[in-house]
């Protein structure tokens, strides 16, 4: 007799996935070709302002929500789960102004050029909406709800570009960040309306007796994602301060072509594969291995398909295309191509530190990444040449991240094997 396998489950997650994929190549799609006609109008210093916005929002955001968003994800029980979900909405805006009152005395410190304080106070603001939109889209994660959190990304980027045409007529300069900041709002907005049911009174005792069995989350997770993405969105603000804003929008402007597939396949697979990898973890371990093999194997064949072609094809269009303000995009291409496709191989597979509570090894290869940040800049500074920097942050950031994607591996396949 046969014994039947169950393909339900393995079917649903491909379908998860497929749903995701779908909402974010569409939007992807219609971001970078739109960009290139946006970076056309605006030129490279309008993309520096944008990139020390978007650095500043972004490394607040991974502080404010403390990571304990992701127990949504890995929490079974709901009642726990919306309790959670109320408790971070009041939680994010506390954080963010203790994180404010930090980071904004350090950028007069630093950062001396001139950048409108209007740009910094959105900057914050759009901190707590981006902290928001993610509690959002892990609440409906865990309930496996993905058709909202695709139609939220396409939402993003429409309305983002439809407000970067407008606000060129007047804002040559800050438009990119006016219509950044609009969008993010739209969309929190139209998570609130989806979730709308879910917020409840909450229960302070459920929350915190919580919090005790999200220790690592708070010690070892927390730390390792804030520096993760200090290290990575600091980039373009060291840039801007020990260069100029022409540059640090030349460098924001090539990660952002150069990422896109990547963003495309993380952004699709990272959601459904928390999930599905929070149960694969108490039903097959075996299946866990093959799922993330075949994830790594996809994401580096794309990635490199991609990579290629840029450099060759694709760089000849945008040069044919773009301003001469763009100096060195050529340059900056080929350098990152390595470090985006060695991120390629965990990114999309990152929420594996997670659910296998391996946070204290984020913490390691993050304070790695900083120290070769550090590194990176002071010879590129003392160099007196950016390029310096960038090889380093490429090839040593690229080294650690193909590290980890073969450690996890190794990691998933021994307790399967138990």
């Amino acid at each position: 007799m046969k014994l039947k396998i169950n393909k339900k489950p393995l079917s649903i997650f491909i379908k998860n996935i497929l749903v995701m994929f779908k909402g974010t190549l569409i939007a992807q799609i219609i971001a970078v070709v739109s960009s290139i006609f946006i970076a056309k109008i605006y030129g490279s210093e309008a993309y520096g302002v944008l990139s020390v916005y978007i650095s500043f929002s972004s490394i607040i955001s991974i502080l404010n929500s403390l990571q304990l968003d992701n127990y949504i994800v890995t929490c079974k029980d709901k009642i726990i789960s919306n309790h959670w979900f109320n408790f971070l909405f009041l939680l994010i805006p506390i954080i963010t102004i203790f994180g404010s009152v930090i980071l904004i005395p350090l950028h007069r410190v630093f950062f001396y050029k001139t950048i409108e304080n209007s740009v910094i106070i959105l900057a914050i603001l759009s901190a707590i909406l981006l902290s928001y939109n993610k509690t959002h889209e892990y609440f409906l994660t865990s309930y496996k709800k993905f058709t909202p959190i695709s139609f939220a990304k396409i939402l993003l980027v429409l309305i983002n570009i439809f407000f970067q045409f407008v606000f060129y007529l007047k804002f040559k300069i800050y438009g990119l960040v006016y219509s950044s900041f609009i969008s993010v709002l739209i969309v929190s907005l139209y998570f609130s309306f989806k979730n709308k049911v879910y917020f409840k009174p909450i229960d302070y005792t459920i929350v915190k007796n919580n919090i005790k069995k999200n220790k690592s989350i708070l010690t070892y997770l927390l730390p390792s994602r804030f520096i993760n993405n200090l290290t990575s969105q600091s980039v373009p603000l060291f840039i801007y301060a020990f260069f100029s804003l022409q540059e640090a929008g030349v460098y924001f402007f090539s990660q952002k072509i150069l990422t896109m597939p990547l963003f495309i396949i993380s952004s699709s697979i990272s959601t459904v594969y928390f999930e599905r990898a929070t149960s694969l973890m108490q039903t097959s371990k075996k299946e866990l291995f093959k799922a993330t093999k075949k994830i790594i194997t996809f994401n580096m064949l794309t990635m490199f398909t991609f990579l290629v072609l840029i450099n060759t094809v694709g760089i000849y269009i945008l040069e044919m295309f773009l301003t001469e303000n763009w100096v060195n995009l050529r340059l900056y291409f080929l350098i990152l191509s390595f470090l985006v496709l060695s991120r390629s191989s965990f990114s999309p597979i990152s929420n594996i530190m997670v659910v296998l509570d391996k946070n204290s090894i984020s913490l390691l290869f993050n304070v790695y990444l900083l120290i070769v940040n550090i590194i990176a800049f002071y010879i590129g500074f003392v160099k007196n040449d950016l390029t310096y920097t960038i090889y380093i942050l490429s090839f040593l950031g690229g080294i650690g991240y193909l590290t980890l994607a073969f450690y996890f591996l190794k990691i998933i396949k021994k307790q399967s094997i138990i």
